[in-house]
C-alpha cells in the first residue's frame, strides 16, 4: 500500500509549572514488559502479556499503548484482532489512534476495517478522522487488488488463504467487486467532501480523492473507457467511440 504523510497544524499550550503525574502501576507494568521485549524479542509471546494487561487494566491509558504495540508487531494472528476489537470497543476517543491507522490497516484483519470506520464516524478528533479515512480508503483500494486478482487467477486462492489467514483471506475471496467498489466511492467522496484542504506531501487529500473516484469510476475493469480523440498515424481524425462494440488495442508511445 502507498503511503503518504498527513499534515495536521496543532498548537499545544502546555503549563510548565505543572509537574508530570506518577506512572500508573499499569505504566511502570507496560514499560517492564517493553524492556524484557527488546531484551528477549518474540512478539507472538509478548503479545499475550500485552493484551493481558490491557483487559487488566481498560480505563488505564497503558492499555492503548499495549493494544497498539500488539498492532504494530504483530500481524495476521488473533492477539491482534483481540487488540482491534478492544481498541474499537474502549478506546475510540483516544488521540493517539490517529497515528497508529496505518498500522491498523495493514494488521491483516477483518477487525481493522470495522475499527477504521468507527474512528472516521466517531472520533472526536479532527486529525484522527483525518487518517481513519486516508487509512480506510487505503485498506479498501488493497482489497480490491485481492479481489482482482482472484477473478484473473482463481487458483490463487490457498495462497490469499495462507497468506492473510484463514478468517480474513475468506472475507478477501467473498467480497464483490461491484460492491466493493461503491465503499470505495463512498470513503473518497467523504474524504472528498470533509478534508479536501489537508496536505499529503505534495498533494491534498482532496486531489487524492478526486484521482481515486476518477479511477473507480471509469478505469475499472467493467466500466466504459473515457473517450479518447486523436489522429492515427495517418494524420486521420479519430474518436475511441466509434469503436465502440469492437475489440481495440491502444499503444500510447511518444518522443521527449
Amino acid at each position: 500500500m502507498r503511503v503518504v504523510s498527513l499534515v495536521m497544524v496543532m498548537l499545544v499550550a502546555t503549563d510548565p509549572a505543572v509537574a508530570e503525574d506518577s506512572p500508573t502501576p499499569a505504566a511502570k507494568q507496560l514499560k517492564a514488559l517493553v524492556d524484557q521485549y527488546d531484551q528477549k524479542g518474540g512478539a507472538t509471546t509478548f503479545a499475550k502479556r500485552f493484551l493481558a494487561l490491557a483487559e487488566e487494566h481498560p480505563k488505564d491509558p497503558a492499555a492503548v499503548d499495549a493494544l497498539l504495540w500488539i498492532v504494530e508487531n504483530v500481524r495476521g494472528r488473533s492477539e491482534t484482532t483481540d487488540a482491534l476489537e478492544l481498541l474499537t470497543a474502549n478506546h475510540i476517543d483516544d488521540k493517539e489512534l490517529g497515528p497508529a491507522c496505518g498500522n491498523v490497516a495493514r494488521s491483516r484483519s477483518l477487525a481493522a476495517e470495522t475499527l477504521l470506520r468507527a474512528l472516521l464516524e466517531k472520533s472526536p478528533q479532527a486529525e484522527v478522522r483525518v487518517q481513519a479515512c486516508y487509512y480506510l480508503a487505503l485498506l479498501l483500494d488493497s482489497e480490491a487488488v485481492v479481489v482482482d486478482q482472484l477473478r484473473a487467477a482463481p487458483d490463487l486462492a490457498p495462497r490469499v488463504l495462507q497468506y492473510y489467514g484463514k478468517d480474513y483471506g475468506k472475507h478477501l475471496a467473498s467480497l464483490n467487486p461491484d460492491e466493493l467498489a461503491k465503499q470505495r466511492e463512498q470513503v473518497y467522496e467523504t474524504m472528498l467532501k470533509s478534508f479536501p484542504n489537508v496536505a499529503a506531501q505534495d498533494t491534498t487529500l482532496g486531489a487524492v480523492a478526486e484521482k481515486a473516484l476518477f479511477a473507480i469510476r471509469h478505469l475499472s475493469v467493467g466500466r466504459v473507457a473515457p473517450d479518447i480523440e486523436g489522429e492515427d498515424v495517418f494524420g486521420k481524425a479519430f474518436k475511441l467511440s466509434d469503436y465502440r462494440g469492437k475489440v481495440v488495442m491502444l499503444t500510447f508511445w511518444g518522443h521527449w
